[in-house]
């Protein structure tokens, strides 16, 4: 089987991640051919440019391992839909396109992946596909994000949130339940990124001054380190479809604070504190009781990495990833 993959999702990013981890693991008898084509994603004819790709590229199959399926294709498609934020909390435009034009052209593809049961069940709900062609493959650590000894020491305690700025990662009300819930003023607040105007404006207003700091761009060989350097990683999203961030901070041995809602329960589970991301004192509370209470962190970094150990693994997500196109191909 020879399939041809969209590779401007290969990078930096929890998409770019996934794809590498599943190619990686291609068995030997596939081969892989990569669009190789600088086409912006953002792009609203791509599925057209997609699809007129894959009839000329001699492949037996097209992946997109981002969202973008492709339009007017004559070979079988997979398309992995990892959620459907762009419906929640994209623009007028963006739910317009994803209503018109994604939606129609999934109906097409052979199968749709996603990565969590709750990504799964809108998928079905949204598109109205029948429930077999909607496959949930959970996501996994990869094997850099351990128990190791490297651990990044700033010389201050942190509290870490790992990923971007845009709303529903709710850091508003992550400042505000770090101001209330760590009275601790030697710990600080780690974010990955530069600081901006607003969330500077806000750390201004509740007097936390140099409490919480900006780390910048972690390069992702940096990653592990940073991880295992928190005392805890704060991860309150309104809304995930999977969560990466939790669970590679599981695997290194940090303990986790995350919301209870969307996928989230099914990534931490009871191997971490779960909270409501809409209530800054709960949130406040599960920061104060991870950073007071030495017992609860060590039973959390227990389960945590048990839970990883069990629940996700990148060889099972390949293999069931690689099962799901050799079936798309000959179907």
């Amino acid at each position: 089987m020879k399939v041809l993959v969209d590779d401007r999702w290969f990078g930096e990013t929890g998409i770019g991640r996934y794809a590498r981890e599943i190619l990686q693991r291609k068995p030997e008898r596939h081969s892989v051919a990569c669009l190789n084509r600088g086409w912006r994603i953002s792009n609203p004819v791509t599925p057209w440019l997609l699809g007129a790709a894959a009839n000329r590229g001699g492949a037996d199959l097209f992946w997109s391992p981002g969202f973008m399926p492709p339009a007017l294709c004559r070979i079988p498609y997979v398309v992995t839909v990892h959620d459907l934020i762009h419906l929640h909390y994209g623009s007028a435009r963006h739910r317009f396109y994803y209503d018109q034009v994604i939606r129609r052209l999934l109906s097409g593809a052979a199968s749709v992946l996603t990565v969590s049961e709750h990504s799964r069940e809108e998928i079905l709900e949204w598109s109205g596909l029948e429930a077999d062609r909607v496959r949930a493959v959970p996501l996994a650590a990869s094997p850099a994000f351990s128990a190791g000894t490297e651990r990044f020491e700033p010389g201050y305690p942190y509290i870490l949130y790992v990923g971007n700025r845009r709303v529903y990662k709710n850091l508003h009300r992550l400042i505000r339940a770090f101001a209330a819930g760590c009275r601790d003023t030697g710990i600080r607040l780690a974010l990955s990124g530069d600081p901006d105007r607003d969330l500077l404006d806000l750390i201004g207003r509740l007097g936390l001054g140099e409490r919480v700091v900006f780390l910048g761009r972690i390069a992702e060989e940096a990653l592990p380190a940073v991880y295992r350097g928190a005392l805890a990683l704060a991860y309150v999203s309104l809304y995930e479809g999977f969560g990466l961030p939790p669970l590679e901070a599981m695997a290194c041995g940090t303990p986790v604070l995350a919301s209870n809602v969307t996928s989230l329960p099914e990534v931490v589970g009871d191997a971490g504190l779960l909270v409501d991301p809409l209530d800054v004192e709960e949130i406040a509370h599960g920061l104060s009781r991870l950073t007071e209470d030495g017992a609860l962190r060590s039973e959390l970094v227990r389960r945590g990495q048990e839970r990883v150990r069990r629940r996700f693994n990148w060889e099972v997500c390949a293999t069931s990833t690689w099962e799901v196109l050799r079936q798309a191909a000959q179907a």
